[in-house]
């Protein structure tokens, strides 16, 4: 049945009277003791909530390839495999990126259906749950094609980097003040102080950035964001396909490790000194 508008009927109006609502999370309808009604072309129908469960795993479901974390508490480590494709970072996938990663001996698994020959991402997590929060500690495996720093040819660069999320069932609030650790005056110790007692608590030092809102309805979160950046943070300007690499000449641009060139048999002409261009001589003949 095609959907036009999907509206939300509120139970406390009157029964004539609709709230138009675009309809996102089931679950939000729900917290508000609100039924979603779907609008055709022909007629409305009401869904239930056992219909709605459906579509909402259609509609709320994560893109394909996304790395998503499931609530579970029985589950303490879990291990994802996916590939540069999936994540939308294609453009750090080759042959070269491809080979280093089977050197590895990081493999894409038979669950990545999509991109079985694409460059292997492998993600492994420790879930720890601490009251309303769940912290995830992971690490990330794989490797991407960069230009090289001398001749401009893809260099593989291996990627090995430990990340740690802070999932919090309560929203994220953002600190008014930004402590340095250092106060001038009476109480000039008392920053030191609070940073020792927070050194107690090791969520204290997860960046802001990695910190996510994850509601107690929602069961599923996508972390994709997060091994993107990751991933992004790995790039550099000094990547070497080959510690011989000879590079590129510096007059006609041929790569030395493929071509050679004359250039520097090529006699270097004496750059003139204007007025003062003969003077050497001169001085030498006195």
């Amino acid at each position: 049945m095609p959907l036009v508008f999907p509206l939300c009927v509120n139970h406390n109006l009157p029964p004539n009277v609709k709230l138009p609502y675009v309809h996102c999370k089931i679950s939000t309808c729900r917290l508000r003791n609100v039924r979603f009604v779907v609008r055709n072309q022909k007629s409305s129908h009401f869904l239930d909530w056992e219909q709605g469960e459906e579509d909402e795993d259609e509609e709320g479901s994560p893109w394909e390839g996304a790395v998503v974390y499931k609530r579970k508490s029985s589950v303490t480590h879990l291990e994802y495999c996916t590939t540069l494709e999936r994540l939308g970072l294609a453009k750090l996938s080759t042959k070269v990126s491809r080979s280093r990663a089977s050197v590895m001996g990081l493999r894409v698994t038979k669950d990545v259906k999509d991109y079985p020959d694409g460059t292997p991402v492998l993600i492994s997590l420790d879930v720890t749950r601490k009251k309303h929060n769940w912290r995830l500690d992971g690490i990330i495996r794989t490797v991407i094609a960069l230009a090289c720093n001398r001749c401009g040819e893809p260099a593989p660069e291996s990627i090995f980097s430990n990340f740690s999320l802070l999932l919090s069932e309560e929203p994220i609030k953002e600190p008014e003040t930004l402590d340095m650790g250092v106060m001038f005056g009476e109480d000039k110790f008392k920053s030191f102080e609070n940073g020792e007692k927070e050194m107690e608590d090791a969520d204290a030092w997860i960046l802001l950035e990695d910190q996510l809102y994850f509601p107690p309805e929602e069961k599923v979160i996508d972390i994709s964001k997060q091994i993107r950046d990751l991933v992004h943070i790995e790039i550099t300007i000094n990547a070497v396909c080959d510690p011989k690499c000879k590079g590129l000449c510096l007059k006609c641009g041929a790569n030395l490790n493929v071509n050679s060139c004359s250039c520097h048999m090529q006699q270097v002409e004496e750059k003139g000194y204007g007025p003062l261009g003969g003077l050497k001589k001169q001085m030498q003949q006195t």
